[in-house]
């Protein structure tokens, strides 16, 4: 899916990078230049290194710094947390030798370190080294301080560090060489999925005193990689860290040549020269269907594409809670045919949304029926709420930006409305004045998506729906119903993980009840991956163009055929 936005970061998500392939592999491939057999050579290199593509040049490889999917792909190979995740993307210790204890009222968390864990220079982490690392996070030039905000004293941290003040922070202690303590203003469970973010990655501080701003580009932390060499715009290359806390890491080298022209990176891999390679419209068919099937990998991520319906726009027929506007967007729903949007249009990258929460993540209700296209019921609600096959109902706009296969997935919407007396106009614009109308509440009905930070309905309930999120923020429907603000403010109180499950359970409920949106599709990822390259397994969170960020790098191997592994 493109231009997605996410919490932390609204307006990137390496948003360009990811859509340049997208629309060049859209028009070349379709357009017949790949042509011939899709064979693809099967011979690793030589001297095992692992080669990768990369969209474009990465911003940053400064913890602090990073806000897009590039950077943060190759910074989980180079960093990393005191928490982590396993393959089914639960929470596991990662430089903790085990999760945290907890206060009982939930508000301080008791951290104690692995001992031995090296930075790429050999010296050992501490618990300072933690402190130091967080409190990066208040200063003025971070990109991410909303990581550490929940922490007692962050807010002022963050407002001194803007400043260029002191960014010490009250709830940050020290309290011995391998313990730290962290203390929260109030308990708020989603802290320990901010400690997972690449972001929250641990650094060495005489190394940054040293390097200043150029630490982005010659970074040093404790991951089982250490990068050796960086051309701008051209590749990076990556060598195995001897000293890593799990064992040296099996792929001795990784190279990432930067690759902006999808054709050409499928071409590359066809022609043996890298192991993996993202693919998009148009690819996945022809691949399936070759004799080399077995190089095609879909696994669903967690994000979403939805058209939303403004709930505040003044003389909008389809904003309020009232029945008739409900009824409108529940018949516009029945109008969809997504199952042809999501197999036809976009070649099964993407599957009908059931609800808000995507698969994969918990939460996700998985026997909830979706909508299908049903035009009896569509036009039956349309005679409820007062418009009979769409009479009374002036022509509406849809609006969405211009990338990728956007205009294809509006056409197709636009003529499955049409066909119970809807008519819709298609209003496209770029990203930049698209996204600024819709946090304005310029539009009425609007495309967009939403990609997880971390893996859990908060945040994509809190930020999308929460009233105190309008615009801006994430909640470009404005929707705002005190029972649901109550719900998952009720939810980061609870310190019972199924009960906190369940009231965002209920919200999700309240909020489906109201049709906010035009639920459209969860989004998967296909690629090409080759079959020597073992124990490469994407979790829903693996979205870059880097090789997955919450794959254990260490453990990827690359097995010639006919070799014991």
């Amino acid at each position: 899916m493109n231009m997605p936005r996410s919490a932390f970061d609204l307006l990137a998500k390496s948003l360009g990078a990811l859509l340049l392939g997208t629309t060049l592999l859209g028009s070349l491939i379709l357009s017949g230049c790949t042509g011939g057999e899709l064979g693809s050579k099967n011979t690793p290199d030589p001297n095992g290194t692992m080669r990768l593509a990369l969209l474009t040049n990465p911003p940053d490889l400064d913890p602090i710094l990073i806000s897009d999917t590039t950077s943060s792909g190759i910074a989980s190979k180079l960093f990393n947390t005191l928490v982590g995740y396993d393959a089914d993307l639960n929470l596991i210790p990662e430089l903790a030798e085990a999760m945290p204890s907890v206060s009982p009222d939930g508000k301080t968390y008791t951290f104690k370190l692995r001992k031995g864990v090296k930075f790429h220079n050999g010296r050992e982490v501490t618990a300072e080294d933690f402190k130091y690392s967080l409190e990066r996070l208040a200063s003025t030039s971070s990109k991410r301080p909303n990581v550490v905000k929940p922490i007692r004293g962050a807010v002022q941290a963050i407002e001194n560090g803007q400043k260029g003040g002191d960014t010490a922070i009250e709830g940050l202690r020290v309290v011995d060489t391998y313990t730290l303590e962290i203390s929260l203003e109030k308990p708020y469970y989603p802290f320990l999925f901010l400690l997972a973010m690449e972001n929250a990655s641990v650094v060495p501080k005489e190394v940054v005193a040293e390097r200043g701003s150029s630490f982005s580009r010659a970074p040093v932390g404790t991951g089982p990689y250490r990068l050796i060499e960086w051309k701008e715009n051209d590749r990076l290359r990556l060598e195995a860290f001897e000293g890593y806390y799990e064992g040296k890491a099996k792929v001795p080298v990784i190279t990432m040549r930067i690759i902006p022209e999808a054709l050409t990176r499928v071409e590359e891999y066809k022609a043996g020269n890298l192991e993996m390679v993202d693919v998009t419209q148009g690819m996945l068919p022809r691949w399936r269907g070759s004799a080399h099937a077995e190089d095609v990998r879909v696994y669903p991520q967690a994000s979403l594409l939805y058209y939303g319906f403004n709930l505040e726009k003044e003389g909008s027929p389809f904003a309020g809670y009232g029945e008739k506007a409900r009824k409108l967007r529940r018949a516009m729903n029945w109008a969809i045919d997504r199952e042809f949007i999501c197999e036809r249009i976009v070649d099964g990258r993407y599957t009908p949304a059931n609800g808000i929460v995507p698969p994969g993540l918990p939460g996700h209700k998985a026997s909830r029926p979706q909508y299908s296209r049903d035009l009896v019921k569509a036009n039956a609600l349309l005679v409820e709420a007062g418009y009979p096959l769409g009479k009374g109902l002036e022509s509406v706009d849809l609006w969405f930006n211009n990338q990728g296969d956007n205009a294809k997935i509006a056409q197709a919407v636009q003529q499955n409305i049409k066909e119970i007396g809807i008519t819709v106009e298609l209003k496209q614009l770029d990203w930049a004045a698209y996204i600024e109308a819709c946090d304005a509440g310029e539009p009425s009905f609007f495309r967009m998506g939403w990609v997880a930070d971390y893996p859990d309905p908060e945040n994509f309930l809190y930020f999308l729906f929460h009233s105190s999120n309008k615009g801006p923020n994430g909640n470009v429907t404005f929707y705002d119903r005190p029972e649901v603000d109550a719900l998952i403010d009720q939810s980061y109180l609870e310190t019972d993980a199924e009960k906190r499950l369940a009231l965002l359970q209920q919200a999700e409920e309240l909020i489906l009840a109201d049709v906010p949106w035009l639920f459209l599709a969860s989004t998967k990822e296909g690629m090409l991956v080759k079959p020597y390259v073992k124990n490469f397994n994407p979790t829903p969170m693996d979205d870059d163009s880097a090789g997955g960020s919450q794959i254990p790098w260490h453990e990827v191997q690359i097995v010639p055929t006919g070799e014991a592994q």
